[in-house]
């Protein structure tokens, strides 16, 4: 069975998807690379068994650390091509406010921008799906747009489902599941939720705290998951 190993980055997890080989989601804000490669060692994965490195979409929160990590793991970079130049650049991509709260937080940190020198040209990019086996785990990369145009979900065969911050806590950490306060396209974010439901994701892995079980929500009673 793909084994699935969170690992807590301050804000944003990163986390480690191994088959017969290791797929790295997300690196973190800069200066985060080391804890990757600690958790790496933990687990006894040899580095060059990392086949692939796997952004979610271009918020520094998730890819910050790539330039630094690929000094020490020789994988390519995917992401989905809408959020692709902002990893290019190295800034981060635009923040679109949901409600008053939100609109606080990005007056507070502006927009977040970051040196170049964070940035890194993905050696890949997909469209609507890219398939996982070739790179040892028995899954699929998808589309899922809503907080990006370019979001992007691990999607295994199992069930389970790393979701970048599609789906976030009401209390960022804990609470309910909840729409997440940066949302580009609300109707995309509804589209991507009913596509995750119809592959069968029972088990969620946000970007943000711990794991979201499929029966914590629905699309048509919980309010904090309508717009």
């Amino acid at each position: 069975m793909t084994r699935l190993v969170r690992i807590p980055l301050r804000v944003a997890n990163s986390y480690l998807v191994i088959g017969e080989k290791t797929i790295i989601v997300d690196t973190g804000d800069p200066g985060y690379a080391k804890g990757i490669l600690r958790a790496l060692s933990k687990e006894k994965i040899d580095r060059r068994d990392v086949s692939l490195i796997f952004i979610t979409h271009g918020h520094i929160d998730h890819f910050g650390s790539v330039f630094e990590l690929k000094r020490s793991i020789d994988a390519p970079i995917v992401i989905q091509r809408h959020d692709e130049p902002y990893l290019n650049r190295g800034v981060q991509g635009p923040l679109y406010a949901k409600n008053r709260l939100a609109a606080f937080m990005k007056r507070i940190g502006g927009n977040f921008s970051v040196p170049k020198r964070y940035g890194f040209t993905a050696d890949l990019t997909f469209d609507h799906q890219m398939d996982l086996q070739p790179y040892g785990v028995e899954g699929e990369l998808i589309a899922t747009p809503g907080h990006t145009l370019g979001s992007a979900s691990l999607v295994l065969a199992d069930g389970r489902a790393i979701v970048g911050d599609l789906l976030v806590r009401r209390y960022f950490l804990a609470g309910p599941p909840a729409i997440p306060p940066f949302l580009q396209d609300g109707r995309a974010f509804y589209e991507s939720i009913r596509r995750l439901d119809e592959l069968g994701v029972h088990s969620y892995y946000p970007g943000h705290g711990g794991q979201i079980k499929r029966e914590e929500f629905s699309l048509k009673s919980n309010s904090n998951l309508r717009l």
